[in-house]
């Protein structure tokens, strides 16, 4: 939807400040583009992307948004990859804990007026949950957020890379609500706990994910313990009366597992782990 560039500007009391510069791209309309601007403007919350300032350049409207030094979840799993390393479960907790606080939040927006939004991200994955450089995780990109009145087609509005991380009621083309958010989110964790994605196989077209997400046949290895497989297999079940129903439960079953084992962090713990894995002077 958009090409993001680093770019500098000065904050109200002068200083320089680096920004995430977001362009928009041709085939986009304006109207398109609009819309997320003034959504990030309504919305106000530690974990979430914060919206400084909108306006015009090289002939195309940007949104300027605060630049976050610790990059996205997608580069800190690949380097634990390339490093040889699994993933800390007490990290992996700590940020879905932390991207449920966002979303729960993002479900129940309202307008300016005090009217429901009924929003829903849609495009909850990896690659659009980032790190601040003093360890906070906050959730971004909402080029392609709807309310969950509204039914889109499947898949519309993500990126091929993405389409691992659809609900399977997402890639049927049905009416989204809270529930397809809470889903991405678990594949998300179920990747940093179990360390790989449980739907994306090597060499598998796009069309066999899809039926693989819609087969929903999701098996967690032995060495998971049985609380967290649990947890993993409601977050992931096909069946929307049986999955999680709210941001709000699901963060409470996964708090009360990092609770009885001492798993809670303190975001110093998160910025040290950043600066070990991708080596950020911060």
């Amino acid at each position: 939807m958009a090409e993001v560039f680093l770019a500098e500007t000065v904050d109200p009391q002068g200083e320089q400040l680096q920004v995430a510069l977001k362009l928009m791209r041709k085939g986009i309309t304006e109207e398109q583009f609009a819309d997320e601007a003034d959504l990030m403007g309504m919305l106000s919350h530690p974990n979430l992307v914060n919206r400084l300032e909108i306006g015009t350049a090289f002939s195309r409207p940007f949104i300027a948004m605060e630049f976050l030094i610790g990059g996205d979840l997608r580069e800190v799993m690949n380097a634990h990859r390339e490093q040889m390393k699994d993933f800390p479960a007490a990290m992996g907790i700590h940020v879905a804990l932390e991207v449920l606080k966002a979303l729960a939040y993002f479900h129940q927006a309202t307008s300016r007026s005090g009217a429901p939004l009924h929003l829903v991200h849609s495009d909850v994955n990896p690659s659009n949950v980032f790190f601040g450089g003093h360890g906070e995780v906050k959730v971004g990109d909402f080029g392609v957020a709807s309310s969950s009145r509204a039914s889109i087609g499947p898949g519309e509005g993500v990126a091929a890379g993405k389409l691992s991380y659809l609900s399977p009621e997402q890639t049927k083309g049905e009416k989204l609500g809270p529930q397809s958010d809470l889903w991405a989110l678990g594949v998300t964790l179920y990747e940093m706990v179990v360390g790989y994605h449980p739907f994306l196989k090597e060499g598998a077209s796009e069309q066999d994910v899809m039926q693989a997400i819609r087969a929903a046949k999701v098996a967690v290895p032995d060495y998971v313990d049985k609380p967290m497989a649990q947890i993993l297999l409601k977050a992931l079940s096909p069946d929307l009366r049986t999955r999680y129903k709210t941001a709000g439960e699901f963060g409470g079953a996964l708090f009360q597992y990092a609770l009885d084992r001492n798993l809670h962090l303190h975001p110093s713990q998160i910025q040290e782990w950043l600066e070990s894995v991708l080596g950020l002077l911060v």
